[in-house]
């Protein structure tokens, strides 16, 4: 699409919220050029999809798959909590490879919704060296995570050290929605991984062909 012809559009329709600082760009190519760039950046950085694949002062790619893993995240918000602590568990296991997954009971979860271990494999030979010990959180939401839900989560992690021995252990927590700054900040300083709903979005749909196969309910967020 040329470049020209995009903003034009979107001026007239204002169709997408996130572009809201680019109706200043309507006027000036170069400075959306520059918003839409610096966009797909931060998206590949946190490992998500962004409207634009490419942009240039000439044309604009857009990213067809944004719409799909768009819906899928809209799909996220819309389901059950207790739905999502299940998916939660399937993306562990399925996406970054855990095994002993289990889905805590929802009386009496602890401080931890989803559980694991991640294997320490040689490259080449695939020995198994040890396991990380994976414990998770899994909120649905629908404002943005707050500092006090992440730093009552950071209380239940260290109630899991023990007492002269050093476990190797990760701490994930996924929401539906999205962290506030403060809260990336405090996951950051911890060492924790926080995901996002559209990064968990962006995930299932990179990991579809295995997760349809896998679990009823994702497959019910995919189609």
């Amino acid at each position: 699409m040329n470049t020209e012809q995009c903003l034009t559009e979107y001026y007239k329709t204002k169709g997408f919220n996130i572009f809201k600082s680019a109706e200043y760009a309507q006027s000036n190519i170069l400075n959306f050029v520059e918003f839409a760039n610096r966009n797909i950046l931060e998206a590949k950085k946190s490992n998500t999809s962004f409207l634009f694949s490419n942009v240039t002062k000439d044309i604009v790619e857009v990213n067809t798959e944004y719409y799909i893993i768009k819906e899928i995240h809209k799909k996220l918000l819309a389901m059950e909590w207790r739905d999502f602590e299940f998916l939660s568990s399937t993306i562990l296991e399925f996406c970054f490879g855990a095994f002993d997954v289990k889905t805590s009971q929802a009386s009496s979860d602890g401080g931890v919704d989803f559980e694991g271990k991640l294997p320490v494999y040689s490259t080449l030979a695939k020995d198994l060296y040890g396991i990380i010990e994976v414990y998770g959180q899994s909120k649905k939401y629908t404002g943005n995570v707050g500092i006090y839900d992440i730093k009552s989560f950071v209380a239940f992690a260290n109630s899991k050290k023990r007492n002269y021995v050093h476990p190797a252990q990760l701490f994930m927590y996924f929401t539906t929605s999205d962290f506030a700054n403060n809260s990336v900040k405090e996951l950051a300083e911890n060492g924790f991984i926080g995901l996002s709903g559209f990064q968990l979005a962006t995930l299932i749909y990179k990991h579809k062909q295995i997760l349809t196969d896998k679990s009823e309910i994702i497959n019910e967020i995919i189609n």
